[in-house]
């Protein structure tokens, strides 16, 4: 009986210690040379200046980038980001290829998107970058998965998309 009651204390300590070193992401997102860069319209030759507003987005339902996929969750005590449990500490930054020496059309996040506690499900994030009025999708990436601990999204020229993604509405005449 004693082997039985140390053996479930044993278990019970260990699967407090499991939720107590409970792990979860840091990830960086970045599109470098020698890619083309990203450019400022569809076909254009501009590469995006610096600020332009860059959104993470959540694929909760993983189909890929579509209309319906959320912003993640933004924890209450950025950076530390412990509750809620599964919340992130960024949901957007800027483009910032003149600031970190790779010229217009290119990014790097200074800040990496952290949830400090878990790998929340469905940790599936692409990014959208937005026109000048911050409101008109110009570029949406491909979709990469978080996985515990430290990684890198670095895009290349392929994973992106030019124009709004999804689905989309067409307009056959105005009786519609």
């Amino acid at each position: 009986m004693k082997k039985l009651a140390l053996f479930a204390m044993v278990w019970c300590l260990s699967l407090l210690s499991s939720e107590a070193m409970a792990q979860g992401f840091n990830m960086n997102f970045g599109y470098f040379t020698p890619n083309a860069p990203l450019v400022t319209t569809c076909g254009g030759a501009t590469g995006l200046p610096d600020g332009r507003l860059v959104k993470i987005f959540q694929d909760v339902d993983n189909d890929g980038p579509d209309l319906t996929d959320p912003q993640p969750l933004v924890c209450s005590d950025p950076p530390d980001c412990v509750t809620p449990f599964d919340a992130v500490n960024i949901d957007h930054f800027f483009t910032n290829g003149v600031e970190v020496g790779e010229g217009p059309g290119y990014f790097a996040t200074l800040e990496a998107l952290t949830c400090g506690s878990t790998v929340p499900a469905n940790a599936r994030y692409y990014l959208r970058i937005y026109e000048a009025d911050n409101t008109t999708v110009l570029w949406t990436s491909t979709v990469v998965t978080a996985v515990m601990g430290y990684q890198e999204a670095n895009f290349a020229a392929a994973d992106w998309t030019c124009g709004a993604s999804g689905p989309q509405c067409t307009v056959i005449d105005e009786t519609e």
